[in-house]
């Protein structure tokens, strides 16, 4: 397919999100629904949080950007890889003039068609620490192979055979990834226990973060008691739990007044918030402002750029 083909909602919609701006990204290219490859974009507006539909990876060439993936602070810099999976929310914030990457955006239908083997520890790792520096030399292996995915790109004719080719090189970028994401020094011991605690905190707060806000709720899904689970987390991550949630929770308000149509009342619905007043108090708690204010300052700045 050639980049003059129409893209699909989804990939609009996630293209919109991000704020980039085809009209001036150097190239881009995609293979059905399943692989967009944008080399070089160009960002224009203000960014807020938005949720990823998709696994989206990053690979910086030069200059800064700034942002976070799930409350995760990241800069990214020449030879910076970024993975950020599907229901993470990101925030991007700014990038420098000269900023240069290449980014892939890959379905979860398509990894699921490809033998990638066990990737617990691979997806662990990466909820944890979305970001890598990568040396020099492995960096340019990177290059080759989003290099050779849009040539391929190009060349493709939708042949029976073309998707089969995509596996073998989205498998060879996952196992390269793999070796820098899982080291083979194992974790110092003294760190293991929190490490875990913190990793089944995080996937259990991605599952139910929308329904539960007590720490109580997460210790006992993990059958520890609620002090010895916020001492590990706290310790892991220099936050507290209840500070984890709560961050979560703002996360996702923000997320859904910047970018639905969603009345507030409806937000804190889905939040599972017994009242808008309730989740009002939460937020500007948090915030500083009240959402309707929030979402009329989104608005402003908006109309005035």
């Amino acid at each position: 397919m050639s980049q003059n083909e129409k893209l699909n909602q989804k990939q609009l919609d996630h293209l919109q999100m991000s704020r980039i701006d085809l009209t001036r990204t150097e190239w881009w290219g995609n293979f059905q629904d399943d692989i967009l490859i944008l080399h070089n974009p160009k960002f224009s507006g203000r960014w807020e949080p938005y949720k990823l539909k998709q696994v989206l990876v990053v690979l910086c060439h030069q200059g800064n950007g700034y942002g976070a993936v799930n409350l995760r602070s990241i800069h990214l810099r020449k030879n910076s890889l970024l993975i950020a999976l599907p229901s993470q929310i990101v925030v991007s914030q700014k990038v420098d003039e000269d900023f240069k990457a290449t980014f892939l955006v890959l379905s979860e239908r398509f990894l699921s068609r490809i033998n990638i083997g066990d990737a617990y520890l691979f997806l662990r790792n990466v909820q944890i620490n979305p970001i890598y520096q990568l040396d020099e030399k492995t960096a340019s292996v990177f290059r080759s192979l989003t290099d050779l995915s849009h040539n391929l790109i190009l060349s493709s004719d939708n042949s029976p055979g073309m998707e089969e080719i995509f596996g073998l090189v989205a498998r060879l970028f996952y196992l390269l990834s793999y070796r820098i994401i899982n080291p083979s020094s194992p974790e110092k011991e003294t760190g293991q226990r929190q490490g875990e605690v913190m990793m089944q905190f995080l996937q259990l707060l991605n599952l139910h973060y929308k329904e539960q806000h007590e720490v109580g709720f997460y210790a006992d899904k993990m059958n520890i008691t609620a002090k010895y689970m916020t001492t590990l987390v706290k310790k892991a991550s220099g936050k507290s739990a209840l500070k984890w949630i709560e961050d979560y929770i703002i996360l996702e308000a923000k997320a859904q007044l910047s970018s639905t149509v969603n009345t507030i009342q409806q937000i804190a619905f889905d939040l599972n918030f017994p009242s808008q007043s309730l989740f009002g108090r939460y937020f500007k708690r948090a915030v500083g402002m009240s959402p309707s204010d929030y979402r009329a300052s989104l608005r402003v700045f908006q109309s005035n750029s």
